[in-house]
């Protein structure tokens, strides 16, 4: 009994180090490869159609990265001539937007607020928030 040792060899020292660090691997995408939408997304072909109280935009999302998006969040604010923040209105696209794939988006504003009907005001559209495949 005194020669009995408990402790591990070399060999499976090289056997459990490796299944360590892999396990490691899906914690460290989440964290250092998750991606940005907005700067993975392009947002072009933007138009507004007015009618009495309603206000259309719609647009084309282009996802020039390498990540498959979901959920993406579409984010319209109004500025008045002098720069002067009116409102806001968020819309998120149910559909997966995968690499290099487009996607068209509408955002509807019913506003009671006619000060965004008026003439000169800007439409800003961005995207606001997505969320990446991560494998």
């Amino acid at each position: 009994m005194e020669n009995l040792n408990m402790s591990w060899g070399k060999k499976q020292w090289f056997l459990i180090i490796p299944i360590v660090l892999l396990s490691y691997l899906p914690l460290a995408k989440m964290t250092f490869f998750k991606g940005d939408p907005t700067s993975d997304m392009i947002i072009s072909d933007i138009k507004s159609i007015t009618n009495r109280s309603t206000i259309d935009i719609t647009g084309l999302i282009t996802n020039a990265g390498r990540h498959e998006w979901t959920s993406v969040t579409v984010e319209v604010e109004f500025f008045d001539k002098n720069g002067i923040f009116l409102d806001e209105k968020s819309e998120y696209l149910r559909s997966s937007i995968k690499p290099d794939a487009k996607e068209r988006f509408k955002v509807s504003i019913f506003s009671q607020d006619e000060r965004l009907l008026e003439e000169g005001v800007d439409t800003r559209v961005k995207i606001a928030g997505g969320r990446a495949s991560l494998f």
